[in-house]
């Protein structure tokens, strides 16, 4: 076995105590217990002698629980350092495995910061389920393994860590007198350092904060508008600190607490999860940003987003809903952000197309007259509103023209009947043609979800109207009834023919259904984010694509008029009118596509860099119904927690 290597042992547990262990019973002790665990003593160590740490073995004030783990996502931070993975607890003590520095580090004694954890099986825990305290312990003692010395075995100092010796007056060589170092055995910490809020939350530059107090804007759920941005007299949202630290160079530290939509300012980063009366801060801490339609816009802008989350009101109008969208060059920094977009609407349908007109009935023809000169008039031609008059219907034949008179033809082409030549008896007329029925409407097609509609905004694809249907032809005029003429007998005038049926009007077309609105994480056109350290996105569901209008029903031709029938025994019948023709059917619209539920969108030309980001998506929207047969049916909407996918 290698000196790397832990045996196992099996040790009997009495079954109170494993109960205890499991959470099946607790001592009374254990159940009042509301005091976290802290770290009391912290020693680096050099397991292979090279005179670089690769351990830290961390004591807590009393016993610990933590299971192995290397997820990456630890409650602990050792600066200027990487960990690799932090081991089993045993007893009070946890180890650290270490990733080597480059050169030696016999001397490092770095600050160990530990954050509480949310959830997750990496908290480090007491008997009775608390979690460590939020702390940055500054006390660790260096392996002291010189390059080229025999490596000597580091132990654990039992309870709190005594004050390193005086001796240097600066023994971390940072610059800074130790007496006015917090951290005079950490060269990374002292007054002046850089201090970037971190997740660590280490306070750098020993100005009592995770940050620079003189460089941030302060804004607090408690504070007021007319406030300066400092600790002590916060501004009351975060877009008026935004252009407060865009005038001064700083940045923007936020308490937690709900704010209004935010526009980002390039180089002014935001930072949440400070504690509004000490602006200490912690994990737990929710600094929250809600809109309407988006939480935060960034156009072109370059800024770092940390331990915030955007959110969008649940009732909010607006088609699509987006807990963060940068657009036109944007370069995000997310880091810790939690993204909740509410869900997006359902598409409006389309409207319903209007029911053709029904065309007027043809006159009925006159009657004529056995021994006058009286003859029948023909019928009128029927009205049509859709412009297809029904043809006149002819007269009855006339002294000196006793032949009856032909018809007119019905509007665009049908053909009115001949009139009936004159005799004893005269001949009838004939009828007129009917009118031809007007063609069908084209039915709309459905609305597809693509990349292609995608821009600024998504827009997903609506359906397309229907095409309205043709008008009915007007019916044909019948011709006018031959009169009576000849030897031995009083002349007499036809019968009138009777007119056409005005043509119907065709039904209207259905407009198409709108697509559905989306959900979106992060929305990106044209910009690039990166998203990391425990990152959270939830998208709801996708809205529904609107239905397509209604076809509109075509109109009915009008009634062919009737030609006189009079005294036929002497006179010609007049012919009949030709029916009006019906209307085509409208199309109907096409049906909206549904809308998508997306973590990150990536629109145009954009990028997306995901480390350590947890993403769940909601439910795509339906596609809408047509409002007719026919046509491409609405695609549905998209689910995915990054689209499209490289």
């Amino acid at each position: 076995m290698s000196s790397r290597e832990t045996p196992l042992h099996f040790v009997f547990v009495p079954l109170a105590l494993a109960l205890a262990l499991v959470g099946g019973t607790s001592s009374p002790a254990a159940a009042s217990d509301t005091r976290p665990p802290r770290i009391v003593a912290a020693v680096m160590q050099d397991a292979d002698g090279d005179a670089r740490a690769d351990r830290l073995r961390l004591r807590f004030s009393e016993r610990v629980r933590h299971a192995a783990d290397r997820d990456g996502r630890y409650p602990l931070r050792v600066a200027g350092y990487r960990i690799r993975a932090i081991g089993t607890a045993k007893g009070k003590a946890v180890e650290l495995t270490l990733a080597e520095p480059v050169s030696a580090d016999d001397a490092a004694r770095p600050a160990v910061r530990y954050g509480r954890m949310r959830a997750g099986a990496g908290r480090i825990v007491d008997r009775a389920r608390n979690q460590a305290a939020s702390q940055t312990f500054r006390a660790t003692r260096a392996h002291g393994n010189r390059p080229g010395a025999t490596p000597q075995p580091q132990s654990m100092p039992e309870g709190p860590a005594q004050p390193a010796p005086s001796g240097d007056p600066d023994r971390d060589a940072d610059g800074t007198p130790d007496a006015q170092d917090c951290a005079p055995g950490d060269p990374a910490v002292h007054p002046g350092a850089p201090d970037t809020p971190d997740l660590s939350f280490l306070d750098s530059n020993c100005d009592g904060i995770d940050g620079d107090v003189n460089g941030a804007i302060f804004v607090a759920s408690q504070g007021d508008s007319a406030n300066p941005g400092t600790r002590s007299a916060p501004k009351r949202e975060i877009y008026q600190a935004v252009v407060a630290a865009g005038l001064e160079g700083k940045d923007v530290y936020v308490a937690g607490g709900d704010y209004s939509r935010v526009d980002t300012v390039s180089g002014v980063d935001i930072y949440g999860g400070y504690d509004p009366s000490t602006w200490a801060r912690d994990a737990e801490i929710r600094t929250r940003i809600l809109g309407k339609s988006e939480a935060v816009l960034a156009k072109g802008d370059t800024v770092t987003l940390q331990l915030l989350t955007a959110t969008t009101f649940p009732d909010a109008p607006g088609a699509s809903k987006y807990a963060i969208r940068a657009l036109a060059g944007a370069k995000l920094t997310l880091q810790a952000v939690t993204l909740l977009p509410g869900p997006g609407e359902s598409g409006s349908h389309g409207v319903d197309g209007a029911d053709g007109q029904t065309g007027g009935d043809g006159g009925n023809g006159g009657n004529g007259s056995c021994d006058l000169f009286k003859g029948g008039v023909g019928g009128s031609g029927g009205a049509s509103a859709a412009g297809r008059r029904g043809g006149q219907g002819g007269d009855g034949g006339r002294p000196g023209f006793f032949d009856g008179k032909a018809g007119v033809d019905g509007q665009l082409g049908s053909l009115a009947g001949a009139g009936g030549r004159n005799g004893n008896p005269g001949k009838k007329g004939l009828p007129g043609a009917d009118g031809d029925n007007g063609a069908s409407g084209i039915q709309g097609d459905g609305g597809a979800d693509q990349l292609a509609f995608a821009s600024d905004i998504w827009r997903g694809g609506p359906g397309s109207a229907g095409t309205s249907g043709q008008r009915g032809q007007g019916g044909g005029g019948g011709g006018g009834g031959g009169g009576q003429t000849g030897a031995f007998v009083i002349d007499g005038l036809g019968n009138g023919g009777g007119g056409g049926g005005g043509g119907g009007g065709g039904g209207a077309a259905g407009s198409g259904g709108l697509a559905g609105g989306g959900s979106f994480g992060l929305y990106l056109h044209d910009a690039s984010a990166t998203l990391s350290h425990g990152s959270t996105i939830r998208t709801l569901d996708g809205g529904n694509g609107g239905n397509g209008g209604r076809a509109g029903l075509p109109g009915f031709g009008g009634a062919a008029g009737l030609g006189a029938r009079h005294c036929l025994d002497e006179l010609g019948a007049g012919g009949n009118g030709g029916a009006g023709g019906q209307g085509g059917f409208g199309g109907g619209g096409g049906g909206g596509a549904g809308g998508p539920s997306i973590g990150v969108m990536k629109a145009g030309k954009s990028s997306a860099t995901l480390l350590d980001v947890d993403i769940q998506v909601g439910v795509p929207g339906a596609p809408g119904g047509a409002g007719g047969s026919g046509g491409r049916p609405a695609a549905p909407g998209i689910a995915a927690a990054v689209f499209p996918q490289p």
